[in-house]
């Protein structure tokens, strides 16, 4: 702080009454979350496998009390099955690119039109080059396409550093569980660096560390976030609420931090040694639970501390009070901000680092829903046919129960003290005369079973939820009952599948919403934090989750077949390296690790090339020494012949050159070479031939 700066002047009246009017409306906003925790805690049993208390009430203590797992089944496979959809092995699911028509700034439209110009000049005057829109915009998308490319580039390598992929999966059981999934960020997370710096006296190299922040998100827990249930979306809300349950000695770093009025958060721990902390009824609940691994532990709760976060609207008055720097003539308007609280204690107050276009929270709604802007999930959607399925399998276990051997004993014509116990080879003994020896001491009751019908009503409702949670068995991993016929072949299986993902379209769709919330909150974090002219510009942000539902095995299938059917002829049309990547990425194959970069890939071609057309050059050369070789023997021993017979003339050579041809293994072209010169030897023998000698 220089001498000129004045330290921020606090209101502590005013910042008490924001406190006062926030913690209010925190107050609001628990109650109206009321319905949604009975049904997230509905849902949290059905995933569970434990029956509501006011379905265990009505179950007699000496019937079945099984619970078939089918919603964790399911959660589990609709897990599994988005983030295999979602985060692809061997693609991005989103991308950076430039917008339609770029905002660049000044300077950076003058080194476009410099470069261009300087191009088209060529090393001439560029006074007489012409410029027309087209070539201008051309130039300035494909500048702009470079950043964006360099953008993606960082982006892609600050998710891989914080393990975003973790992340993005328990958003996502979260909801499929509970009907949302929440993210948080980018925060700020501190850490050392090293760079090397030269010593400008000893002229060495030296190592020097540095602090430096990275970007992070953070998973947000539904049971933590409280939403303005008033609004009609999530993007709509005038503020959210974060809950943080922290132990003493994480308050007290927030007073270490400049952005927290230490001053308060200090005072707040003296007047409050045993913390603020106090169970939401949710809390106690679940603890409660048959299955709950978390027993009630008051005493120790008590000494932990409960904070509020806010971020939504705050007014310009409130901020000022805060000692945040509010132009006069915007002292009455409205800002997006962020505000912590101890109870009704402001101990932060800032404004919101992105404004209000970019969000804090990034939200996956696993299915919209009219009635609540926290959309439903699968737990919902399964919640009859689970209970359905739930009481079938009650009923056939209590019917299993009493199947087997039941009998009627009349104890008065029963000999007195025998056993009653039914046991193999039994004997009774019984007295009676008269009409009552006529009556059977010991009756047979038959209690009929009704497996059969109870199995296929539970197969009924278990079709019935594959068809409400939108995946089929087959889909989750499940093959043993959904295919018979016509999956035997793969390329019905991958048609099955591939049809079997369309109803989670929407479900993807929504994610998309989340992921292009995400990445343009870490793009707008390192253009501020982070900036680099060379990658910073107009950049919009595209989801590609939705494209990755079309079937992979399918579209494997018909790559596959298509390259089979290609003809010699067509093949010059096509481009084989880019039918490589697309065969591939369908087999979610890793690129970078199996594919070489197209210069060594042509290095490659080249070389084998190269030694194709050796090995034919030295086949060539060997056939070549074997003709000469035939040749010449043939010659002499043509020679020796006609010396023992001068009748031996143009027949014999002929002869010499059938034989020639039909052993001649060599290429058509060479074999009629050999043929040619044979022949012509052939003939200058026949033209020296003695007059008179015969043919």
């Amino acid at each position: 702080m220089t001498l000129d700066t004045q330290p921020p002047v606090i209101d502590e009246a005013k910042l008490d009454e924001l406190g006062t009017t926030l913690f209010r409306n925190w107050g609001v906003y628990v109650t109206d979350r009321k319905m949604i925790e009975e049904r997230w805690l509905r849902n949290l049993r059905q995933v569970r496998k434990i029956y509501d208390p006011e379905i265990l009430a009505n179950i007699p203590s000496d019937r079945s009390k099984a619970y078939p797992g089918v919603t964790q089944w399911m959660v589990r496979g609709t897990i599994a099955r988005l983030m295999q959809m979602l985060w692809p092995a061997t693609e991005k699911n989103y991308g950076i690119k430039p917008s339609p028509l770029p905002d660049l700034s000044q300077d950076q439209l003058q080194q476009v039109l410099d470069a261009l110009v300087a191009m088209k000049a060529q090393g001439g005057d560029p006074a007489q080059v012409r410029l027309d829109d087209v070539e201008i915009e051309k130039a300035i998308t494909e500048f702009a396409s470079g950043k964006a490319e360099r953008m993606e580039i960082k982006v892609q390598d600050d998710l891989e550093e914080m393990e975003f992929v973790t992340l993005a999966r328990k958003v996502v059981k979260a909801a499929v569980t509970y009907n949302c999934g929440i993210a948080v960020g980018p925060l700020h997370e501190k850490v050392q660096a090293r760079k090397w710096q030269q010593n400008p006296y000893t002229g060495k190299y030296e190592a020097v560390t540095f602090d430096k922040f990275k970007p992070l998100f953070e998973y947000l827990s539904p049971w933590d976030h409280y939403v303005d249930l008033t609004a009609t979306s999530v993007n709509k809300q005038d503020g959210t609420f974060d809950r943080h349950i922290m132990m003493r000695s994480e308050v007290e770093a927030l007073a270490q931090r400049p952005d927290f009025l230490s001053e308060r958060v200090m005072k707040y721990l003296r007047d409050h040694p045993t913390g603020n902390y106090k169970a939401q009824w949710w809390e106690s609940v679940i603890k409660g639970e048959p299955k709950s691994a978390t027993a009630p532990v008051a005493t120790r709760e008590s000494r932990k501390f409960e904070a509020l976060s806010y971020w939504g609207a705050v007014s310009g008055h409130d901020l000022k009070a805060a000692g945040i720097d509010i132009a006069d003539d915007k002292v009455g308007s409205t800002f997006h901000a962020n505000a912590w609280m101890l109870d009704n204690c402001v101990i932060k107050l800032k404004l919101a680092p992105f404004g209000s276009t970019i969000k804090h929270h990034h939200y996956f709604i696993f299915e919209d829903d009219d009635l609540s802007i926290l959309g439903n999930g699968q737990c919902d959607v399964l919640r009859d046919s689970q209970l359905s399925i739930c009481e079938t399998a009650r009923a056939a276990l209590d019917n299993m129960s009493v199947i087997g051997p039941m009998v009627e004993v009349n104890m008065d014509l029963l000999t007195p003290g025998q056993d009653t116990v039914i046991k193999k080879h039994k004997t009774w003994y019984r007295e009676g005369e008269g009409q009552a020896a006529s009556l059977p001491a010991v009756r047979n009751i038959n209690v009929d079973s009704h497996l059969t019908e109870l199995q296929a009503l539970i197969g009924m409702f278990m079709g019935f939820a594959e068809k409400e949670s939108g995946l089929p068995a087959p889909s989750v991993g499940d093959v043993s009952g959904g295919g018979s016929e016509a999956l035997r072949t793969s390329k019905n299986a991958s048609m099955f599948l591939g049809a079997a993902a369309l109803p989670i379209r929407d479900t993807v769709r929504n994610y998309d919403s989340f992921t292009i919330s995400a990445i343009s909150a870490l793009v707008a974090w390192n253009q501020k934090y982070d900036p680099n002219p060379s990658r910073d510009g107009d950049h919009n942000i595209i989801a590609r989750g939705s494209t990755s539902l079309i079937a992979k095995e399918v579209l494997s299938t018909n790559l596959n077949e298509f390259r089979a059917s290609i003809t010699p002829d067509e093949m010059p049309h096509l481009k084989t390296r880019a039918m490589l990547k697309a065969r591939m990425k369908v087999n979610d194959l890793p690129l970078d690790e199996l594919m070489e970069d197209e210069d060594t890939a042509n290095q490659n071609i080249d070389r084998v090339q190269k030694a194709q057309e050796q090995q034919v050059q030295d086949q060539a050369e060997l056939v070549r020494a074997q003709v000469e070789e035939a040749l010449s023997t043939a010659f002499k021993n043509a020679a020796l012949a006609r010396a023992a017979d001068s009748s031996i003339g143009v027949d014999v050579f002929e002869t010499i050159i059938k034989g020639l041809e039909a052993g001649q293994k060599a290429s058509a072209e060479q074999s009629r070479v050999v043929a040619e010169h044979v022949k012509a030897g052939a003939a200058l023998i026949a033209a020296n031939k003695p007059r008179g000698a015969a043919r």
